[in-house]
């Protein structure tokens, strides 16, 4: 009998252990979230999507060697969904300003030598101290060098990043980081109007020509002129094509229709700025397309963009119906503006 009630004694915990454990299970099976189905987030706002907008820029070059640059233009763009766009830029050169090298190359101590005046032809002959240099002669320096005029691209815009910040820890904003990349072309157009010495002097001395006689024309006799034919000038002048891409930012001035941008692009191009001779194997020295390098036309863009129509849409939850069949269960729809009710 003793035994009996100990078994009994060991056995009621034991099953009431076992109901506590099955019931809480059973409640918790029962339960749902209350995020279950819902977008990641709710009431957000479509900064992006379907949108068209206007950018006026200001930029200044990076990356020239010779010539710094100044530009204005714009950029219109086009929304196809919230991170993904479509746009074209246009960028002209409205300041020009000597870069270091320039100055330097300039110099009359320790530049491009400058040559004797030569009365009778009135074009700067090169010195005896300086028959053994290389460099061309400052004038022709001058006739070869090109400057950008002005740049254009078209792109296609990625946005993976946006978001909210907080400055001050009381301002709020929106923003959004981008990506682009697209053709772009860059025109190019001499900086100088300085003319070689073959154009002062009516030489036979196209510089891409290796059979030039660099003899005034019809003359056989006359001796062949040494600025001409060991340093040959051809200014690179026209449009180039080449890649272009970047980054940018935007941050929303508290409204939904304007924004500060800054970005940073590149349109590359492949020419020869100097218009001079590059290549060592070449005899005589020509100027000729392999005398040209792949460059970076680097631009520091800033700019207000313009968001149109001007009011932006919210995502709501629960879907509409007929947004329900469109974009799946649980997917947001924009259906409402920007105020709330």
């Amino acid at each position: 009998m003793q035994r009996i009630r100990t078994l009994t004694f060991l056995a009621a915990p034991i099953a009431i252990a076992a109901l506590s454990l099955l019931t809480p299970s059973t409640a918790h099976a029962k339960r749902k979230s209350p995020l279950a189905g819902k977008p990641v987030v709710v009431n957000k706002l479509e900064l992006r999507k379907l949108r068209f907008t206007v950018t006026p820029v200001a930029a200044m070059s990076l990356s020239q060697p010779f010539v710094h640059e100044g530009y204005a233009g714009g950029k219109l763009q086009f929304y196809i969904t919230d991170w993904i766009g479509v746009r074209g830029t246009f960028l002209y050169s409205v300041l020009q300003l000597d870069a270091r090298l320039l100055k330097a190359v300039q110099d009359e101590n320790g530049g491009l030598p400058r040559g004797i005046d030569n009365p009778e032809t009135g074009v700067p002959t090169r010195a005896v101290a300086d028959k053994d240099n290389p460099a061309p002669l400052y004038h022709d320096f001058q006739a070869g060098l090109t400057h950008n005029q002005w740049l254009a691209s078209a792109d296609v815009v990625f946005t993976p990043f946006n978001g909210k910040l907080g400055l001050f820890s009381g301002i709020f904003t929106e923003y959004d980081i981008y990506l682009f990349g697209g053709l772009g072309l860059s025109n190019w157009a001499k900086y100088y109007g300085a003319q070689s010495t073959s154009q002062q002097l009516g030489l036979d001395g196209g510089a891409g020509n290796p059979d030039r006689s660099c003899r005034p024309e019809g003359s056989m006799d006359a001796a062949r002129n040494e600025e001409c034919l060991l340093h040959p000038v051809l200014a690179d002048t026209g449009v180039k094509l080449g890649p272009s891409f970047g980054a940018g930012l935007h941050m929303f001035l508290g409204v939904p229709w304007a924004a500060v941008n800054l970005e940073v692009q590149d349109i590359m191009s492949y020419n020869n700025i100097a218009g001079q001779n590059r290549t060592t194997d070449d005899v005589p020295p020509i100027v000729d397309r392999n005398d040209a390098v792949w460059n970076h036309n680097v631009v520091f863009q800033l700019g207000v963009k313009f968001y149109f129509p001007p009011k932006a849409k919210r995502t709501k939850y629960p879907p509409t119906e007929g947004d329900g069949k469109k974009g799946g269960k649980g997917k947001a729809s924009a259906s409402v503006s920007t105020k709330k009710k």
